[in-house]
């Protein structure tokens, strides 16, 4: 099988593209150039039927992103229950295909205080360029997805929404509970959904974490989330004009 299609369970060692090379720079300059010109410039500027025409090309480009790989691992053999869509961003991919249906600010609040730090940290922080080379049709997913997830609530801000601290409160049971879930679907099915069952690979915060303190850093999840929010909700009190 060539390497182009091969996952980072099958493909052989020491072809990783490694983090914060130059393949990882164009991914995280790529992302700040969309934003900047597709948020800061043509959606901030556009009617709202062009906004909604934006927000579906998006949602469905990303929601085709999940597809693709969900076509392509089992058609090839290599298909992993990792791959299931119950990661946070993968939860988050259907997130934004309903809120590009409904409007909804409540899913628009989870997109900006879940979505937006989580995939913006998978981007920082990527645990599968270990393993997969630049050339790698999964790389290429796993930096699309996370760069299309970035974007859209991005979009939402340029587009004039603003967070509320009241509708966080509303999210947070229902992303514990989906943690705890997760919890013995992980034991179930030997995966790592929301991590956490472990910090995952990478020199991520957690997998650092996990180095130093163990099955600790689970208590310092929450205090990540809240170093996150803290500048999230206050600058946005503070001053109307976020990114746009």
């Amino acid at each position: 099988m060539p390497v182009f299609w091969k996952t980072k369970f099958t493909i052989e060692p020491g072809l990783g593209m490694g983090s914060y090379s130059l393949g990882h720079f164009f991914w995280l300059m790529l992302m700040l150039v969309m934003i900047f010109l597709l948020g800061g410039k043509v959606y901030r500027n556009a009617p709202e039927s062009k906004r909604k025409a934006i927000r579906w090309i998006t949602a469905s480009a990303i929601m085709l992103d999940e597809i693709l790989k969900d076509v392509i691992t089992p058609l090839t053999g290599q298909w992993d229950w990792s791959f299931l869509p119950l990661h946070l961003c993968s939860i988050s991919v259907f997130v934004v295909f309903l809120h590009a249906m409904t409007g909804s600010r409540l899913l628009a609040e989870y997109l900006y205080a879940v979505t937006l730090p989580t995939a913006l940290m998978a981007m920082v922080f990527p645990d599968w360029t270990g393993q997969l080379p630049l050339l790698n049709f999964m790389c290429f997913h796993s930096f699309s997805i996370h760069l299309l997830l970035v974007l859209y609530p991005c979009l939402l801000l340029c587009g004039g929404f603003r967070p509320d601290w009241k509708r966080l409160l509303m999210i947070i049971p229902a992303v514990l509970l989906l943690a705890v879930i997760m919890y013995f679907v992980n034991n179930a099915l030997d995966t790592n959904f929301f991590f956490v069952n472990g910090g995952g690979d990478g020199a991520n915060p957690l997998s650092l974490l996990e180095a130093h303190i163990g099955r600790l850093y689970l208590l310092a999840m929450p205090l990540i989330a809240a170093i996150c929010w803290l500048p999230m909700y206050i600058i946005p009190s503070r001053n109307r004009k976020i990114i746009c």
